[in-house]
């Protein structure tokens, strides 16, 4: 009896899509929300207590029993064994040969399955069993269905015949599957199905002949869903994808792309898998694009991840594209359509006790075609990278070092034509050894640090620099810090709040280094991270002349019944004791008394609200604000939630934009979703999309209405997508729910 749990779990977690895997990343709290009702299964009856000893056990109101012969049980019988139980009208239990016949109102039980039938015939010896006109019902996901006849053989064969399946409830049956015959190979793992037809209310809007499956994890090659959908820069679209599973290990998919106003593209997905290497290549070709002037288009992406030894790694990726235009063509959000350069890189890391070397060559395409020559980021060919730290110790004394060396090249690619004479290639070595000692208590810690940055050139032939300029600076810093705390009491609610001033004193001394090329070094951004760094370059190419002193301050709140963080908010600012002379090409001097004033926050105070932001106001540019971060999320339930965004950058750029998204229900079974990213400045939308969303525990259906930015001159798509889901069977159209994960924070699907 156990083979039946086993065939109808394996039949159709193998021919068809579930959608169990959302549930299970959800921890099936929405799932549970989203399908309340009863499954209508009777309760077992009771058997006292658990049986595993493999003992048959008979009961009944009236029972005629022949030792060694065949024993008749009327009147509530029951036959069970182990987990598995069944009950009928009338049971006639055949000892020598430990067969049953069951007739009228047979009820069977075990762990997962509930099935009801009118006659069956069972063989406790070998698992052998026939079920006649059989309803059954899989707990774990809600499917139910019905089989004329149902023939078992453990571990060998299952034949089923007028086969249906549904996870619709039998008052609401939106969809329903039937096959005339179903065979399984349990030996092989292999299913065959015959006259295959999909009916969606009572409607036939599929047939196949023939059907073929895995009855485990092994995948099948064969057609997926098709995907639809319709934008005004292609046209209708329509995708047929077909699965290859080449080997366990490797799989294809191939997918024809139909686009009505630029012809057909070819798009390919690679993947393989080995127990210490993994990869996959990404291909898209499309010929003769008519909206391009008849020109051949392409995409290619490779990504290989490998370990060697024990703590060992590599990693390869090569991406490009046939022309500048393609991202703002084909790309299908505002992140991708604004792409500036695409990456290739070769890299090899390995780590010892304390130590490790990273080894990389790196090249990018440039595809923003408002860069200039000049603008492109270098060529790293190569770069070795080699760090070594003492284990840290409190009370002791910590040594390390850090080195690198790279050679930087910018060359031609084949979009831009390189034609300046400003470019200089060449070595750039590292070296930076420190010492440290930490001290810490229960309430306090300082660390002093002292390290040396040594950076040296072997430049090219240049007219703009020397061959070999080098710099060498000490950098000292010391770091230190207190935890204070206190009770407090909010609404009858013990709180403690901690109080964590923290100073850090850095002094670089100044260097001219106007001599030295500017390889791969850029001003970072202001953060209240920064201000702890020691240099506020990235890169070597620069160290910042520093004699400053920071000022920090940290508050957390603390549930001291439940030990929950509900928030900190932490201020800070830098004082400066000397002008800062060390600049980029082009930069100048700073000659102000403290730095821009920065603050961060985030609580979870309010009920069911997630609160945070920064803000970064600098007195020294006309009292400004420079930059404004603000985030909040509401999310009261499972398949609630609503996000809100503001923010504001001044610093190099003028940047201010509003963001909503969310997911509401707006009926029984019924959600709205949207998204608004407002560019205040520029009066205009960047990206705008909504639309409705249907889900039951039986199906689900969603329309997308979108329109996005796609690039700098302020061209928008628009398309219109629509996604219909079978709850346990495929899905029909583009699959919404992943682009609604990516633009809607904290989004839950059961889909």
């Amino acid at each position: 009896m156990k083979a039946v749990q086993n065939t109808l779990v394996t039949l159709f977690g193998g021919i068809l899509l579930s959608s169990g895997a959302h549930a299970a990343e959800l921890g099936g709290d929405y799932k549970t929300l989203l399908c309340p009702q009863s499954l209508n299964i009777p309760d077992r009856p009771y058997v006292g207590e658990a049986l595993d000893t493999g003992d048959i056990h008979l009961t009944a109101d009236e029972a005629d029993l022949v030792d060694g012969g065949v024993s008749t049980l009327t009147g509530n019988a029951e036959v069970t064994k182990d987990s598995q139980q069944v009950t009928a009208d009338i049971i006639e239990y055949n000892q020598p040969n430990e067969t049953a016949d069951l007739d009228g109102n047979i009820n069977y039980w075990d762990e997962a399955l509930f099935l009801k039938s009118n006659e069956a015939y069972l063989q406790f010896d070998n698992g052998i069993g026939e079920f006649t006109d059989a309803d059954y019902i899989l707990k774990d996901s809600r499917t139910r269905g019905t089989a004329s006849k149902l023939v078992l053989d453990v571990g060998t064969r299952t034949e089923m015949e007028d086969v249906g399946y549904t996870t619709c409830d039998p008052d609401d049956e939106f969809w329903k599957l039937t096959a005339d015959k179903i065979t399984l190979d349990h030996e092989e793992n292999w299913g065959k199905a015959r006259n295959v037809v999909l009916r969606i209310k009572d409607f036939p809007v599929f047939y196949s002949p023939y059907m073929s499956f895995p009855l485990n994890k092994e995948r099948k090659s064969g057609f997926l869903a098709p995907g639809y959908g319709n934008t005004n820069r292609h046209g209708f679209e329509v995708r047929t994808p077909y699965y290859w599973n080449i080997s366990p290990n490797m799989d294809a998919t191939l997918t024809p792309r139909l686009l009505t106003d630029s012809g057909v593209m070819a798009m390919g997905e690679y993947r393989y898998l080995f127990s210490r290497a993994s990869g996959e290549i990404n291909f898209e070709y499309l010929p003769s694009d008519s909206n391009r002037q008849d020109k051949d288009r392409n995409a290619l992406s490779f990504t290989h991840r490998q370990q060697f030894l024990d703590t060992g790694s590599a990693f390869f990726t090569y991406n490009r594209v046939s022309d500048k235009f393609y991202f703002e063509d084909f790309g299908s959000q505002l992140s991708t359509t604004s792409t500036r350069f695409l990456e290739r890189r070769a890299e090899a890391f390995y780590s010892g006790n304390n130590w490790n070397v990273t080894t990389r060559v790196q090249d990018y395409q440039t595809v923003d075609r408002s860069i200039v020559a000049t603008s492109r980021p270098y060529k790293r060919l190569p770069q070795i990278l080699f760090n070594y730290g003492s284990p840290r110790t409190y009370g002791k004394l910590n040594y390390g070092v850090g080195t690198e060396a790279v050679y930087f090249e910018r060359g031609d690619d084949n979009i831009f034509t390189n034609t300046s004479n400003d470019n200089v290639n060449g070595l750039r070595a590292h070296i930076q050894p420190y010492i440290s000692y930490p001290m810490r208590t229960v309430a306090t810690f300082l660390e002093p640090k002292l390290s040396l940055d040594y950076t040296q050139y072997n430049l090219e032939d240049s007219a703009n620099f020397t061959r070999n300029p080098s710099r060498v600076l000490p950098v000292f810093s010391l770091d230190s810090g207190l935890f204070l705390e206190r009770e407090t009491q909010i609404s009858n609610t013990s709180y403690l709040q901690t109080l964590e001033p923290r100073l850090f004193y850095l002094y670089t001394p100044n260097e001219d280094q106007s001599d030295l090329p500017v390889f791969d070094t850029g001003q970072l951004t202001n953060s209240f991270d920064l201000l702890f760094r020691e240099d506020r370059f990235s890169g070597h190419d620069r160290r910042g002349d520093a004699n400053q002193l920071t000022f920090a301050l940290t508050s957390h709140l603390i549930n001291q019944e439940t030990g929950r963080d509900l928030g900190h908010v932490s201020v800070g600012q830098i004082f400066y004791f000397q002008d800062r002379k060390v600049t980029l090409p082009g930069g100048a001097v700073r000659d102000e008394d403290g730095s821009a004033f920065i603050a961060e926050f985030d609580t979870k105070f309010i009920k069911n609200w997630n609160i945070g932001g920064d803000i970064i106001y600098d007195p020294n540019i006309g009292n400004s604000t420079q930059k404004i971060t603000a985030q909040a999320t509401y999310n009261p339930a499972p398949g609630k939630i609503l996000n809100l965004a503001y923010r504001i950058r001044r610093d190099g750029t003028d940047i201010e934009q509003s963001d909503i998204s969310f997911r509401w229900p707006v009926a029984k079974n019924w959600n709205a979703v949207g998204r608004w990213n407002y560019a205040v400045p520029e009066g205009r939308s960047l990206e705008t999309f909504a639309g409705l969303e249907y889900e039951s525990c039986c199906w689900g259906a969603r329309v997308v209405a979108r329109r996005f930015l796609t690039d700098i001159n302020g061209e928008f798509d628009t398309g219109i997508f629509l996604q219909l889901e079978l709850k346990g069977l495929a899905g029909i159209g583009k699959k919404t729910v992943d682009f609604l994960k990516q633009q809607i924070p904290g989004y839950q699907s059961e889909f």
